[in-house]
């Protein structure tokens, strides 16, 4: 019935339907007009033929129409954007000619701003064509905050940086930045070290553009005095959408306690917005309070960007006000039917973005069931007004819980166990937080003394909040991790919770309502394993050369599920693989903890990726070469062990058995080679008849020792190649020895080091071994059941 008395949720359903078949096909323009005359001459007919049939005629043509309408707009708002070939990954030395369209606020040393160009000279050619560009400055703080000053949007300007392509997916599970990039047309980042890189050649100003960043600036500065660095932060992220300067870690740890939603401008953040401006303006009639909240908001929303979070959740604030100044039904489906076709006529693309799913999945579970439930509870014969609200706010929280969980799964792969304490916490002190925010700042333009009392008191709630959220969400015991959610798995969810909802009602015996929940999640859990894929199974030994850029990191996963790690990649001060790459993996995988650790040697690129990996956890046993105590690295390395308890167990002659298969730790515990490289771990993997080979960084001089000492016993199917393929290593004599069908080489896309070397891969050509590179593959997959060894397309999983 409320489908017949509200169109929109019909025109909306239909509509996106025609969004999502325009990824199968694109419509053909002369039918769409065909079928819309057709719809138009049974409307002028209607009444001359039979009733029912004509009816039904007239909805397949409307219906067929609006999918086709909907269709239409994907194709005719799908980007065409000039971009360069996504063979160039990295060129130093791009020059750009062209007008700043957009700078982001300023970050702790760096500036970034967007670049529309009119000439980009890449080596000796000059490309004309139109490009999009995210620039970055990085150098001294004054000189910057000089820059910064001076720049404006609309600015034309000359850059000099070196170019990057944005990271692939390249290891399973990973976010892939550079199609999000080029879906938004922009090819890549251009990063320079020095102020001068920049040269302003016109600084004509847009000015619109320039009032509402001039007005993000002066806020900036006002939060920067009155509030300490983390507070402010946060509320850059509360009032401002800029996320920029809140930590990864902090992150993380929303993520945990379920309520990182609080960090991105969006519905609640609008809500709250909104019920300042109804108080500001609570004086007026409700016609002129709704128009002045409405213009508000807009303006508000103008002042932060907006976010695509805040857009759709702005749409549906003006879509609800509207209807209610206008007299018309305030049914919460048509409204979101409004709001959503609106955003999607505009942008179709956003359907399928996590933001769009997630705002209209929680707003929908709102009113499908939360209401009710708001209903059943007023009028209940609970007689305390603050035990209702908190019962509400409870059944308001696990309302949205529930509607968003498949993507919050989906995107995420965790699910917060504690979100609803958080939630109950967090989200009230939000509301003031933002509320004394705003309230700081309008009062800092007149008395920073009376602000900073003001800002005294923020401080402490937001600092409680960082220590409630720490506290919650930084052990593992606060989530539930959930790999390989699916799309399947997603429509899967929906489907049973429609059914436990509608047929919910029609049972009055609470018995069978429980018997029908109990089924629908027994069903649900049943279902969703036929689809299932694991990338690294039981019974198999699998082992994953993991793209850690410039370094070395081999993931083995053994057939009782006992897993290894043989290197992790690098640690610098502003990339870490262990925390960036390798732990978001073995959560990809599921892989709850790390076996056994192998550090091939001390060098950066080996072990530096542990040092987080073992701070998270993730580490049970760690093997190393024998300490060097005149290489402080080693010493502090070895500190850091005995701190985190895990002694070190020094490589020597030895046999590891997991379960049916086994590592062979081929080093000799008294050989000292001057060179660290030699000390690597030379490891042989054996499980049947498979044998893999690992070299660590060993060169040609430890090739030989080696080779005299076991002669064929290195014989193997695979060998990780030694040196990232360097010419230092992989002999053609201990490839005599070697003879792999299969090589390995771990090294970094166009690194400086120019490796893998001419020399290594004539090397391996001349003795057929087929080669693979995670500089032109991404991490790669090998798989054995003990008599066959294949590479595995996990990209195709």
């Amino acid at each position: 019935m409320w489908m017949k008395n509200f169109p929109a949720i019909k025109l909306s359903i239909f509509f996106v339907v025609g969004i999502l078949l325009g990824r199968l096909f694109l419509v053909n323009i002369p039918i769409f007009i065909v079928l819309v005359i057709l719809a138009v001459f049974s409307f002028l007919f209607y009444g001359k033929y039979p009733k029912d049939i004509l009816h039904l005629f007239t909805n397949i043509l409307v219906y067929t129409c609006i999918i086709f309408f909907g269709n239409l707009v994907s194709q005719l708002n799908e980007p065409h954007y000039n971009l360069l070939p996504e063979s160039i990954y990295r060129v130093n030395n791009v020059k750009v000619i062209g007008k700043i369209s957009n700078i982001e606020l300023a970050r702790h040393s760096e500036i970034v701003f967007n670049v529309e160009t009119q000439s980009t000279g890449i080596s000796d050619t000059i490309l004309n064509n139109p490009l999009n560009f995210i620039c970055r400055i990085k150098g001294n703080k004054k000189q910057l905050d000089s820059l910064y000053d001076r720049i404006a949007i609309g600015n034309t300007i000359h850059f000099q940086g070196n170019f990057y392509k944005g990271n692939e997916e390249r290891n399973p599970g990973e976010f892939d930045y550079n199609k999000y990039l080029r879906t938004r047309g922009i090819s890549g980042v251009l990063t320079a070290y020095d102020v001068s890189s920049l040269k302003i050649i016109n600084d004509d100003k847009n000015i619109l553009s320039t009032i509402v960043f001039i007005a993000r600036k002066n806020i900036e500065m006002q939060l920067e005095v009155l509030y300490d660095m983390r507070s402010a932060s946060l509320l850059r992220g509360l009032l401002l959408a800029d996320r920029s300067l809140i930590s990864y870690d902090t992150k993380t740890e929303f993520i945990n306690s379920g309520i990182l939603h609080i960090l991105a401008v969006s519905g609640l953040h609008v809500g709250f917005i909104i019920l300042i401006f109804l108080f500001l303006f609570g004086r007026f009639n409700i016609y002129l309070r709704s128009i002045l909240t409405i213009v508000g908001l807009i303006i508000y929303l103008i002042l932060i960007g907006p976010p695509p979070s805040a857009f759709r959740a702005g749409i549906m604030a003006i879509v609800l006000i509207a209807t209610i100044i206008t007299n018309r039904s305030t049914n919460l489906f048509n409204s979101i039917a409004i709001a959503g076709f609106i955003i999607l006529f505009i942008h179709p693309e956003e359907l399928f973005t996590a933001g769009f799913q997630l705002s209209f999945s929680a707003v929908i579970s709102i009113a499908i069931i939360y209401s009710p439930l708001r209903k059943w509870l007023i009028s209940s014969q609970i007689n305390s007004r603050g035990i209702k609200n908190v019962i509400m706010f409870i059944a308001f929280s696990l309302a949205v819980q529930i509607g968003t969980l498949p993507f919050t799964i989906h995107y995420f792969g965790k699910v917060s166990l504690v979100a609803l304490i958080t939630n109950l916490i967090v989200i009230p002190l939000v509301g003031i937080i933002i509320g004394i925010g705003i309230l700081s700042i309008a009062i800092a333009l007149m008395s920073i003394a009376i602000a900073g009392y003001l800002s005294l008191v923020n401080n402490l709630i937001i600092n409680f909040i960082y220590y409630l959220v720490h506290l919650i969400g930084s052990g593992s015991q606060s989530y539930l991790r959930i790999s390989g959610f699916s799309v399947y798995d997603i429509v899967l969810f929906y489907t049973f919770l429609s059914i436990a909802l509608v047929f919910y009602r029609k049972f009055n015996n609470y018995v069978a309502r429980i018997i029908l929940l109990m089924l629908c999640v027994f069903n649900f859990l049943l279902l969703s394993h036929f689809d299932n894929k694991e990338l690294m199974p039981d019974n198999k030994l699998s082992v994953m050369m993991i793209d850690v850029g410039q370094g070395d990191s081999f993931l083995l996963k053994f057939p009782n599920g006992k897993t290894a790690l043989i290197g992790a990649g690098v640690a610098t001060y502003s990339y870490d693989t262990g925390e960036r790459v390798i732990l978001p993996l073995i959560n990809y995988l599921g892989i709850n903890k790390i076996d056994y650790g192998f550090v091939s040697h001390i060098d950066l690129d080996h072990y530096g990726g542990f040092i987080s990996l073992i701070h998270y956890g993730k580490i049970s046993k760690i093997y190393k070469p024998v300490i060097d105590s005149s290489e402080s690295n080693d010493v502090r390395f070895e500190k850091y062990l005995a701190a985190n308890k895990l002694t070190g167990n020094y490589y020597r002659k030895r046999i590891i058995k997991i379960g049916n298969a086994r590592i062979y730790v081929l080093n000799f515990f008294d050989y000292n080679s001057s060179d660290s490289n030699n000390r690597s771990g030379l490891l042989k993997v054996v499980y049947g008849n498979s044998e893999f080979l690992f070299t660590g960084d060993l060169n040609k001089q430890g090739e030989e020792y080696y080779s005299k000492i076991y002669g064929g016993f290195l014989d193997s199917d695979v060998l990780k190649v030694g040196h990232h393929g360097s010419k230092t290593s992989t002999s053609k004599e201990f490839l005599k020895f070697v003879t792999p069908e299969v090589s390995l080489i771990s090294d970094g896309r166009q690194n400086r080091y120019y490796h893998p070397a001419p020399q290594t891969l004539d090397n391996l050509k001349d003795i057929n071994s087929k080669v693979y590179r995670t500089d032109i593959s991404g991490a790669v997959l090998i798989q054995t059941d003990g008599s066959n060894i294949k590479n595995i397309n996990w990209k195709g999983m």
